[in-house]
């Protein structure tokens, strides 16, 4: 591993921080839906647009959240992988080209 992975490699305490912030994030943003789309379920009752943006921002933090952890995971290929890939290829390699049939 180099150092700038080691730089982006997150400890254990850093971990365990994304991980409840996710959980709180995600508890939050479920109870706000279910609180902003009452209107929808109970007679009386309108959409109340403050949850709904509450659950919004929720949103937006926990995509903002994968992106990030997404990007920082290396993508591990084993032999396997490279194996069949290159089956592959030479599959696509020996076809023969397809030709239309003209009308």
């Amino acid at each position: 591993m180099n150092e700038q992975q080691r730089k982006q490699t997150p400890t254990t305490g850093q971990r365990g921080a994304e991980i409840l912030l996710f959980l709180v994030v995600s508890v939050i943003g479920i109870y706000a839906l279910g609180n902003g789309l009452t209107g929808l379920f109970e007679p009386g009752k309108t959409i109340n647009l403050l949850w709904l943006a509450v659950s919004g921002v929720a949103m937006l933090i926990l995509f903002a959240q994968m992106g990030r952890v997404h990007d920082s995971w290396p993508r591990r290929r084993d032999k396997r992988d490279q194996q069949v890939q290159s089956a592959i290829q030479e599959v696509v390699a020996k076809a023969p080209p397809v030709q239309s049939e003209e009308r």
